[in-house]
């Protein structure tokens, strides 16, 4: 079964499509409340992310965080040197297909279906990077390092920044 849950720009027309070729094992869900995350992140067997090439650089699903922290692992359609697609392969935890490849994400998919323990392992993988590398204490840390380096600058210095000077 492939559960879809939120929105995005294209939902409506997988939707239809979906109906158009009478797929009865893709099931559609509204975004859910926050209180239901969890479960929501836990349900799949693998977790699909997909970002347009043109918005590389731009964007960064946060989606994989949370994926992550769950433990499960992702398929990401998208840039190979995007960064989606650096935090897989450094994790481990899955596979970049790039965007119009259906038979290699058809086969990538199949494979996960027919090797749960590698599925597992990969899971495992994604939660361990999650744990040494973005967990909400690292999260802080590095939040704070931050904002003290910023707030150590001189307010000269800080003002010229913020006006766009560069200086």
């Amino acid at each position: 079964v492939f559960l879809f849950i939120g929105g995005g720009a294209r939902r409506s027309w997988l939707e239809q499509e979906c109906r158009r070729r009478g797929l009865g094992n893709v099931k559609f869900q509204p975004y859910q409340p926050r209180a239901r995350l969890t479960l929501s992140l836990n349900v799949p067997d693998v977790h699909l992310i997909s970002l347009n090439p043109a918005f590389e650089g731009l964007v960064l699903p946060s989606k994989f965080y949370g994926i992550a922290a769950a433990g499960r692992p992702v398929l990401h359609v998208g840039d190979r040197d995007g960064d989606v697609s650096c935090l897989v392969r450094e994790a481990e935890c899955g596979d970049t297909i790039t965007p119009g490849n259906v038979a290699a994400l058809t086969a990538r998919l199949q494979q996960l279906a027919s090797d749960p323990a590698g599925c597992a392992r990969l899971g495992a993988n994604a939660r361990r990077a999650f744990e040494a590398r973005f967990d909400r204490p690292l999260a802080v840390r590095a939040w704070t390092e931050a904002l003290q380096s910023v707030s150590s600058v001189p307010e000269v210095a800080r003002v010229r920044v913020a006006d766009g000077a560069g200086r």
